[in-house]
């Protein structure tokens, strides 16, 4: 409310003999003013500087979350593996399981004729082997009759010792390959284990984020009210320095470092212009006159682009360069506080800039000494 009825009493302010008493109280008022200002300006640099490490935990978790997201991709990669891994056990006991039941069957085959022959040896024995032989028409046939009878019974024992070695071989392949199948279930079981507890921090990370996001958000957001009254007293300060100007009436000399910024930007030092100073601002940006005064000359000059010149009084003069554009002709009057030009280019190789000088009686001044502060 002290700020309204503030505003109220510039606004509708007329002349009267207590100027003197008037100028006092809003220079007091400027005083109190930046004070607010400089407060409100260090809860922005504290909110920024909240923001900015809010935002360095934000970018350390997010790096987190990135590695775990890793993590898990490459423990999924694991499981594919195991898992056709496991296809192919299952494929090569399933194979040797038919081979073996396949060879039993042979076994179970070849162990009959085996019996069938100890049985038929066991008779021969009953009868006589002396009687098989003397039946025989002659020695040799005697001989063979012999040798072909033992050759059959240790042939077949041979090959039934050698399914009986098959089968054997076969069954510990296939133990051997269960044994195999079950190390990967244990396996797999562990890496399910440890996906389920990747995911798990996941989760916690990403909860943490979210936190984290939703206090920069608030921060953020804290920022852009405190800019927004920031920008409030600032043009609260330089409402009530124009009118201290106008109380104080056309004595340019009399605001040295209370004049306000023709722009609001960025300072800098143009490459080659010690005279002056360079603000750096967004093309088209309004640029004010900095007290009253009457345009002397508003033209394209070379290296200086869209030139205006405003009289001051008492040998005091502003330059405003490379505009864009320039809204007054020579010879018209101005006030402080006026848009006299556009922020622009012309002639200039810096990008969208004003360049502004003060002179006296043609001697270059330092704009510095002469402005409230810094264009804002």
């Amino acid at each position: 409310m002290r700020l309204f009825h503030l505003l109220l009493v510039i606004a509708f302010f007329t002349p009267s003999p207590l100027w003197s008493k008037d100028v006092k109280y809003f220079e007091k008022t400027i005083e109190e003013k930046k004070g607010d200002l400089t407060e409100i300006q260090e809860k922005l640099h504290e909110k920024k500087s909240m923001a900015r490490e809010k935002w360095w935990e934000e970018k350390k978790i997010t790096d987190s979350l990135d590695k775990i997201e890793r993590r898990l991709n490459r423990k999924e990669r694991e499981l594919r593996t195991l898992n056709a891994e496991m296809k192919k056990l299952e494929g090569k006991v399933a194979k040797h399981g038919a081979e073996i039941m396949k060879l039993e069957t042979q076994l179970a085959a070849l162990d009959e004729r085996f019996t069938s022959r100890i049985r038929a040896m066991y008779k021969l024995h009953r009868v006589g082997m002396v009687r098989v032989l003397f039946s025989a028409e002659n020695y040799g046939d005697a001989l063979r009759r012999y040798k072909a009878s033992r050759l059959a019974v240790e042939s077949d024992l041979l090959l039934l010792q050698t399914y009986q070695g098959a089968i054997e071989g076969k069954k510990k392949t296939k133990r051997e390959l269960l044994d195999e199948k079950k190390n990967l279930l244990i396996k797999k079981r562990e890496i399910e284990v440890k996906k389920r507890e990747i995911k798990k921090e996941k989760q916690k990370k990403a909860s943490l984020l979210a936190a984290v996001k939703t206090e920069r958000l608030a921060y953020h957001k804290a920022i852009d009210e405190l800019k927004e009254r920031e920008n409030a007293m600032v043009s609260l300060i330089e409402t009530l320095r124009i009118k201290v100007a106008s109380l104080k009436g056309g004595n340019f000399k009399a605001l040295l470092g209370s004049l306000p910024s023709p722009v609001k930007g960025t300072l800098f030092s143009p490459e080659g212009r010690k005279r002056g100073i360079g603000i750096k601002a967004p093309e088209g940006t309004e640029i004010k006159a900095v007290f009253d005064g009457k345009v002397v000359y508003a033209s394209w000059f070379k290296g200086y682009g869209n030139l205006m010149i405003i009289d001051h009084g008492d040998g005091y003069h502003t330059i405003l360069a490379h505009t864009s554009r320039l809204l007054k002709e020579v010879g018209e009057k101005v006030k402080m506080g006026e848009v006299v030009a556009l922020v622009g280019s012309t002639g200039s190789i810096e990008g969208p800039m004003l360049y502004f000088e003060i002179r006296h009686h043609g001697r270059s001044e330092n704009p510095l000494k002469w402005l409230a502060g810094p264009p804002r």
